[in-house]
């Protein structure tokens, strides 16, 4: 398992990065967008360091996004840094599964969307732990498979999208 420390700040409506690795678009966002801050397979993340807005702290950061990085599973650690995340992104990263452990510190998650990866399966348990997610956006992904009860306990959802996954249908196969 590699292990790294991540830098990130929290800055007030301000588009600031240190060096390539790390951008903060806003008061209550982090972006990580550099192929070079993951390097595939179980990465876990040691710290946030960086300047917070007066007054705000890690627990204040609601939105994580994650994009065009080489990243294969879901970060460790994400949720004992920013505990009260309420939307995770994850774009055209390499991700190929996501487990309800990886979820499980996020109760509060409203938002997942996880587009362009490489993702085949959803899992029944997969949404367990979030109980209050109301959007699942997951796009351009190879997802062929979603257990029947994936998603019956998930009485605020509002959107569900799906678009654009390849689904295996016996010998045939269709974009969805």
């Amino acid at each position: 398992m590699k292990f790294i420390s991540l830098a990130i700040l929290i800055c007030c409506c301000l588009n600031f990065s240190i060096g390539n690795s790390v951008t903060i678009e806003s008061e209550y966002q982090c972006k990580v967008s550099n192929k070079e801050v993951f390097n595939g397979n179980r990465v876990t993340i040691g710290k946030a360091v960086g300047n917070h807005t007066d007054g705000m702290t890690d627990d204040d950061v609601k939105y994580f996004l994650i994009e065009e990085a080489n990243l294969t599973y879901f970060p460790k650690n994400l949720g004992n840094i920013f505990k009260n995340l309420e939307m995770i992104a994850i774009y055209y990263s390499e991700l190929i599964d996501i487990t309800s452990e990886d979820l499980k510190p996020f109760p509060k998650l409203k938002y997942l969307r996880i587009w362009g990866n490489p993702i085949e399966v959803i899992r029944e348990d997969l949404f367990i732990h979030n109980r209050e997610l109301q959007v699942l956006a997951l796009y351009d992904n190879e997802i062929n498979h979603i257990d029947r009860k994936a998603l019956s306990h998930l009485n605020n959802l509002r959107a569900v999208l799906f678009n654009r996954n390849k689904c295996k249908f016996g010998r045939n196969e269709k974009n969805v």
